[in-house]
């Protein structure tokens, strides 16, 4: 677990493809922190040298440096002044525009460039977690609800960003302001400039107090954001469940409850939040009512001159603006670091399968598929595969039977290395599939499930799903061969219709037919197909065993169905009972054994 500092540097890091933008930004940042100094400075030579009487008064009265520079032409250049006084005040107002156009043009340069780091960073950072999902094994997503998942790439990212323009925006800005200011102070007056800022060290305690605890509370936040995006996905996702039961006033008593949870947490820290500029008000005034005490008496006192004792005024006013800014920034930024710490959180996560860095390329295969004394489990302690052992030649139809827990889908999982066994070693064609690409392995198979898995896309492009750039003559082919063709000429836009999302457009049958075509258009060697016929009515059954039957034709192919009428033509049976392979064989020769798959066979032919 890192620390808030560690993740506050991980997260500049991010910033050095910016260098010469954040560099730039800085170097207007200064030049516009000078120009504000001046402006807000040149209230003293201005009364002192302009509003002064004639032949009396205090005259300019400058720092000293700048007194001791220009000697005895000091008293010549207040001559100058008080005898042209309306040309040099309307100079002086010319130069100020000019001065304060300068200062906005840069401050709008520096704005626009560090927005662009700012999303550039938020950008990067969303760019590179949605990445790393895609690393991380399958266990990971069995692990994290989706709505969970979705929170981190959404509302962390967002609040993420928050604190990146900030920190890019203002975080330098505020900071290079305080010093040019405080240089002023102390270029007027720097006695007064020590009286009148010893509050500021103090400022300093409600800041850090209160950006601590609007941190701690922005990760209660976050996480009772992420809880009400799991709500929402599911309800979503699972309407027609909630809808049959007729649940939906619990369903939105469930997400009142959560948002109202939300609600909570946020008012905490807005709490925390609204008391922190009141706080600096107070300390600020402080300040102030000591400059405005002991200033005036060092006017009366002929000490500090009027002119003086406004530009200190005006530049100690100034000053607390940004102070207060500070605080403000520090509070996002500290808000932020709650997203910052569970999106770097999911970033740490490590794939429990990976790819061996000089794993090698499997060659289409050949020959056959062997599972040598194969176990697995998902936690330790909970074993579901107990010693495995079986083989499929090129073209053979394997069939794996049992009950329901038995470990037929855990078994062909392990296959295209969604998981890992905890022992034992399977092979294609003789070599460990963990010392191959995983692109190179899953590209050698097809699969299809009951839960068909469709996108948001249209048809043409659902069935090219991983072939991009292939030819519309061949999605075409895939979908004849697949039994869709007929269904799809029947719809207006043919191969661009749109399905929905997960295909909902589509009937069962329909989908099961287009992630045929898919697997056939991939022409893989292997073919998992697990329950892929069920529950289906019986003339979408028909057409869909159809397509399979096409497709299976000269490839391995394993194939998991509760319906042991659509095993029986298998090359070969595997039994699995309780994760323990029990019997293997044909249908004749299991049927002749009288054992498990005996009884499961006449089980089923008693219920039909």
């Amino acid at each position: 677990m890192q620390t808030p500092l560690q993740q506050f540097c991980r997260l500049l890091r991010y910033a050095s493809p910016y260098r010469a933008r954040i560099v730039f930004a800085v170097a207007c940042l200064l030049l516009a922190a000078i120009l504000n100094a001046v402006s807000i400075g040149s209230l003293q030579p201005i009364f002192d040298g302009l509003f002064s009487p004639e032949g009396g008064g205090s005259g300019i009265s400058l720092p000293g440096p700048i007194q001791a520079l220009l000697g005895d032409r000091l008293d010549a250049l207040q001559r100058s002044l008080q005898a042209h006084r309306i040309s040099i005040l309307t100079f002086i107002g010319g130069a100020l525009f000019l001065v304060f156009l300068a200062k906005g043009a840069l401050t709008y340069i520096q704005q626009l460039q560090m927005r662009y780091v700012a999303e550039g960073v938020q950008r990067d950072i969303r760019n590179d977690l949605y990445a790393h999902l895609h690393r991380l094994s399958i266990s990971f997503f069995n692990r994290r609800s989706t709505g969970e998942i979705m929170s981190r790439l959404s509302s962390d990212v967002e609040t993420l960003g928050e604190a990146s323009t900030e920190l890019f925006r203002n975080a330098l800005k505020e900071p290079l302001n305080i010093v040019a200011l405080i240089a002023v102070l102390f270029l007027i007056k720097w006695q007064l400039a020590l009286l009148s800022l010893l509050v500021l060290p103090v400022a300093i305690l409600p800041i850090v107090k209160f950006g601590v605890k609007i941190r701690r509370r922005g990760t209660q936040v976050q996480e009772r954001r992420a809880a009400l995006n799991t709500i929402l996905h599911e309800t979503v996702s699972g309407i027609r469940i909630v809808k049959a039961f007729s649940m939906e006033e619990y369903e939105k008593r469930r997400y009142r409850e959560a948002s109202d949870r939300l609600f909570g947490a946020l008012m905490r820290i807005t709490r925390v939040d609204a008391l922190t500029s009141p706080v600096l008000e107070i300390l600020g005034s402080v300040g102030i009512v000591v400059a405005i005490w002991v200033g005036g008496y060092l006017v009366f006192s002929k000490s500090l001159t009027p002119g003086a004792f406004m530009a200190f005024l005006g530049a100690l006013a100034s000053l607390y603006q940004p102070v207060k800014r500070i605080s403000q920034i520090n509070n996002t930024i500290q808000r932020g670091m709650a997203g910052v710490a569970r999106v770097f959180e999911l970033m740490d996560q490590r794939p429990d399968v990976v790819e061996l860095p000089a794993a090698g390329i499997l060659p289409r295969m050949q020959e056959a598929v062997q599972f040598h004394d194969v176990s697995f489990a998902y936690e330790p302690g909970r074993t579901v595969l107990h010693g495995v052992s079986f083989g499929a030649k090129l073209g053979e139809i394997v069939a794996i039977v049992g009950g329901s827990g038995a470990g037929k889908t855990t078994l062909l999982n392990l296959l295209p290395r969604f998981y890992d066994p905890m022992g034992g070693v399977i092979t294609i064609d003789g070599i460990d599939i963990g010392s191959v690409t995983f692109q190179s392995l899953r590209e050698q198979m097809g699969i299809v499930t009951q839960d068909t898995i469709l996108f948001d896309d249209t048809i043409f492009n659902n069935i090219a799903y991983g072939r991009r750039e292939v030819a519309s003559s061949l999605v075409v082919e895939a979908a004849r061969t697949a039994n869709a063709e007929e269904f799809i000429d029947a719809l207006p836009a043919r191969y661009e219709t749109r399905i929905g999302e997960r295909g909902v457009r589509l009937s069962g049958g329909e989908k099961q037919r287009i992630a045929i075509a898919r697997a056939i258009l991939k022409n893989p060697p292997i073919l998992i197909l697990d329950e892929a016929t069920s529950a289906l009515d019986a003339e979408s059954e028909r057409l869909v065993q159809e397509a399979l039957d096409r497709l299976m034709r000269n490839r391995t192919t394993f194939v998991i169905a509760h319906r042991l009428s659509t095993v029986i033509r298998a090359d070969k049976i595997l039994v699995l009972d309780g994760g323990y392979c029990v019997e293997q064989g044909t249908h004749q020769e299991l049927m002749a054994r009288g054992g498990v798959y005996c009884r499961l066979y006449n089980t089923q032919l008693a219920r039909a």
